[in-house]
């Protein structure tokens, strides 16, 4: 959809504003089949003489005679004729002023194919589902009001969306986005902690602002502070195999007694160093004895246990990076922070607006760097979208900790599930994966089994099967499953090890499959095959889930048995979710 302005010279900004306010009102609260249709899709054509040297910039395009026509039928996406009648007369019945011109009556003229969103098949079942069913990156155009009224709620400073999973909490994030970005000008960051998840979404985006995308970034958060300190000139040395030696070398020195501690193993300690003494930035052992270890309850460490963890195992690993000049991750995090706050982004380098999706995973020193690349201050255009009840790193903390105010009620709560059909949200709903969580800045949150579906049907399958059996048994569900031929599908496993044996399972059976690794959301035909990690923020037609059986009664369990238990809970929760039609799981035993 096109607002034309004829005119020789570029409008003011204020003007612009103005013609969209004008041209978004003419289609506020259209409804065609039962879905709101989203007015901020709208692009507003400046068409002017030939030869003018005026740019497009984002808010708006520029045309003459000569590309008028290739800028209106080169779209990706298209609606179907019939949606484009329901929309013009209902425009033309509201507005009494303007003329409601059908193509029909026109002189004939070749065809052009209105190719689109919506096929025949869309067209005889209700409109809104058929929308819905789509896969993510098709789900742009309608939005449910409560979803649109997200997309345009005005915030004057950062905000935070939350919500269970498959209530639409990324989709509303890009809305918002491109509402912003034909509004006004200024370059534009979605980032997160999942390295995969930016080039999916930054798909998306280009489908709902194709004229912004040249300045909008989509980047993981490690990879934008790693850029930036380069640009910077800040130095800094990252080597994973000197990363992995430190922490072997700490680890002999403390694992006699820390192996010893129900529950845990050299993982769980690592995340001690990486979510907590190196992620919320703990310099000194009186500040780690107090601080309180979100998300690991479960083993309380005294004080004499922590004096051992900093002196034993977290001061060696720190020592030896420090010995060769290395940096971790966590290194790079705190480095990013610390020249932010000595010198900010400057007007070059500054973002308008700064979208953080899957917060729930952030460490606090990585919450600190997204507000100070934000502009860090009250009135920041930051938006904070995530679900603690998908959290599925260790650790964990609040957004005011982070010292990110969201004061004057900047924070929503979606509730309904628009992703997963009635029997697959059912599955989803059954896991205790935590009766309460909260909603990012420690009030109530809404859990998945508050949701209620808004696609009917679907099927969910579950096997309890041996290790060696699933090889066989996973072709076969994949070849039996009541799939149509080009249906997305993903097998999700636990354990990046396990990413490449089953690659190699679905190669052998005859089977195209690629890692999560390597989608970026315009691979269509291969399976993916990837840890639930890398599928979060993700969504797809069918999954084929590789998992052990979390106990069926947390409450029992105590100490670090809990910790990982309420961990695989949430691992299989967030692996489930992301299955819209069908979905499989497979349950290993020995």
């Amino acid at each position: 959809m096109f607002a034309l302005v004829f005119t020789d010279t570029l409008p003011s900004s204020v003007d612009v504003l103005k013609i969209r306010s004008e041209a978004e009102r003419t289609f506020a609260k259209s409804v065609v089949g039962g879905s709101q249709f989203v007015p901020h899709s709208l692009d507003i054509m400046l068409l002017m003489p030939r030869g003018s040297r005026a740019a497009s910039d984002g808010r708006y395009l520029v045309v003459d005679e000569t590309s008028f026509v290739d800028t209106l039928t080169h779209r990706e996406k298209r609606m179907r004729a019939e949606r484009v009648s329901e929309l013009a007369a209902t425009a033309a019945e509201k507005l009494s002023a303007h003329r409601y011109l059908c193509a029909d009556d026109a002189p004939a003229a070749e065809t052009v194919d209105a190719g689109g969103l919506f096929d025949q098949d869309d067209l005889r079942v209700d409109a809104r589902t058929a929308a819905l069913a789509r896969p993510f990156s098709d789900w742009m155009t309608f939005l449910d009001p409560d979803q649109l009224s997200l997309v345009h709620t005005t915030f004057t400073g950062p905000a935070r969306f939350s919500g269970p999973a498959g209530t639409g909490k990324s989709v509303v994030a890009l809305h918002r986005m491109a509402h912003f970005a034909k509004r006004n000008p200024g370059r534009l960051l979605f980032t997160t902690f999942v390295k995969s998840l930016p080039a999916y979404h930054e798909r998306g985006f280009a489908q709902l602002a194709p004229h912004a995308v040249d300045r909008a970034e989509f980047k993981g958060l490690h990879a934008w502070a790693t850029a930036f300190l380069r640009r910077r000139r800040v130095k800094f040395e990252l080597d994973n195999a000197t990363i992995k030696e430190a922490f072997s070398q700490a680890w002999r020195g403390a694992s006699g007694v820390l192996d010893r501690v129900e529950g845990t193993d050299r993982g769980y300690w690592k995340d001690e160093i990486d979510r907590v003494i190196k992620g919320r930035r703990i310099t000194d052992l009186l500040t780690y004895k107090r601080v309180r270890r979100v998300g690991r309850e479960g083993i309380s460490l005294r004080s004499s246990s922590r004096q051992f963890v900093w002196e034993t195992l977290y001061q060696p690993y720190q020592e030896f990076l420090d010995a060769r000049n290395i940096h971790d991750f966590n290194d790079v995090i705190s480095l990013a922070v610390d020249e932010l706050r000595a010198r900010p982004l400057d007007s070059t380098e500054a973002y308008a607006m700064v979208v953080v999706d899957e917060v729930q995973d952030f460490t606090l020193a990585q919450l600190q760097l997204v507000h100070q690349i934000a502009g860090g201050d009250s009135e920041s255009q930051l938006l904070l979208v995530g679900d603690g009840q998908q959290q599925v790193y260790a650790g964990g903390c609040t957004l005011s900790e982070a010292g990110i105010p969201l004061a004057g009620g900047r924070g929503r709560i979606l509730r309904t599930n628009y992703r997963n059909r009635e029997a697959v949200l059912r599955y989803s709903q059954r896991i205790d994966a935590g009766n309460a969580v909260d909603d990012l800045d420690g009030g109530v949150g809404v859990i998945l089994r508050d949701s209620d579906p808004t696609l009917s049907d679907g099927r969910a399958d579950d096997v309890h099967v041996s290790r060696r059996e699933v090889d066989r048994l996973l072709p076969l569900a994949l070849r039996n499953a009541p799939l149509a031929p080009s249906s997305e599908i993903a097998v999700i496993v636990n354990w990046p090890n396990q990413v490449y044996r089953y690659l190699r399972v679905l190669r052998r059976a005859g089977f195209d499959a690629i890692s999560m690794e390597n989608y970026d959301g315009s691979q269509v035909g291969p399976i993916k095959v990837g840890t639930v990690r890398r599928a979060k923020g993700m969504d797809f037609a069918a999954v084929f889930h590789i998992t052990e059986e979390p106990p069926t009664d947390l409450g029992a369990l105590s100490g670090g048995a809990r910790d990982r238990a309420e961990m695989l809970a949430r691992q299989l929760l967030v692996a489930t979710s992301r299955a819209r039609d069908y979905l499989w799981v497979a349950y290993l035993s020995d």
